[in-house]
């Protein structure tokens, strides 16, 4: 019984015996490997460490058979610790519904300046006015003028 929860929670990326402990009071599919016996995190420690060579053998067995059946692929992964600073802004970032709602704003914005640079008698538009629009819907769209 053991080892078939070892197993399953190595399977299932569980390797802390007191995450394991804790997976047999609340999963379900823990609960039937172990057959709704509930193993303190010592016992399970205790008999990883007393079986530690036999379950090693095993455990390359049991990834055999996985990669034989096809059921996982073996190659690598690389991790490193490397922290890098974000460059985005608190107050800049805008959630899905109010960048939709901005988009609308500034399309509505560009087709009304667009009409009064295309009416018979031009209203008097500063041309600020334009150039601040274009300049914040290039910037909307992460354009940088250089």
């Amino acid at each position: 019984m053991m080892t078939k929860v070892l197993v399953y929670a190595y399977c299932v990326g569980v390797f802390s015996s007191r995450r394991i402990e804790r997976r047999l009071t609340e999963d379900v599919a823990f609960r039937v490997l172990a057959a709704d016996n509930h193993p303190n995190f010592r016992t399970i420690s205790d008999f990883r460490k007393l079986h530690l060579k036999t379950l090693e053998g095993m455990f390359e067995q049991v990834l055999k058979i996985a990669l034989e059946a096809g059921a996982l692929k073996m190659g690598r992964v690389a991790l490193d610790g490397t922290k890098m600073k974000a460059n985005a802004s608190k107050h800049k970032a805008m959630s899905y519904d109010r960048m939709k709602e901005k988009e609308r704003d500034l399309r509505a914005e560009v087709k009304e300046l667009m009409a009064q640079a295309e009416a018979p008698t031009p209203k008097k538009t500063s041309v600020t006015a334009i150039s601040g629009a274009t300049s914040c819907l290039r910037n909307w769209r992460g354009e940088r003028r250089v």
